[in-house]
């Protein structure tokens, strides 16, 4: 719901521009209006996908971690038995029975599947 209004707020302002009299806007000013909105739309979309690419990242190595795959964070090697995941963070933290990594705090987003 929220991209339609997204959508329907920037089909609004081109429009605005598109339709402004040249004494309100001069064609230069059309044009660098259109290229801001080009570049936010451009920067808006990079973002997106960026974000959803780190998602799925997150998804795949938590699900591999959820199943006892070892994972390789950091040159550290994080199990399920050995460490605990905190999703409030998204992170690795050591369990009690893990004193040798005592403290550590593993981001999930450094890790890959081994």
């Amino acid at each position: 719901m929220i991209q339609f209004l997204i959508f329907i707020t920037i089909m609004a302002i081109l429009g605005a521009i598109f339709y402004a009299k040249s004494e309100a806007l001069t064609r230069k000013s059309k044009i660098v209006a259109l290229l801001v909105v080009g570049h936010a739309i451009g920067f808006g979309w990079f973002y997106e996908l960026n974000n959803a690419n780190q998602s799925e990242h997150n998804r795949d190595v938590l699900s591999a971690f959820k199943q006892g795959k070892i994972l390789t964070c950091k040159e550290i090697e994080v199990n399920n038995k050995g460490f605990i995941y905190i999703s409030g963070t998204l992170s690795f933290m050591p369990n009690d029975a893990n004193v040798e990594h005592k403290g550590l705090v593993i981001d999930i987003a450094t890790c890959n599947i081994k």
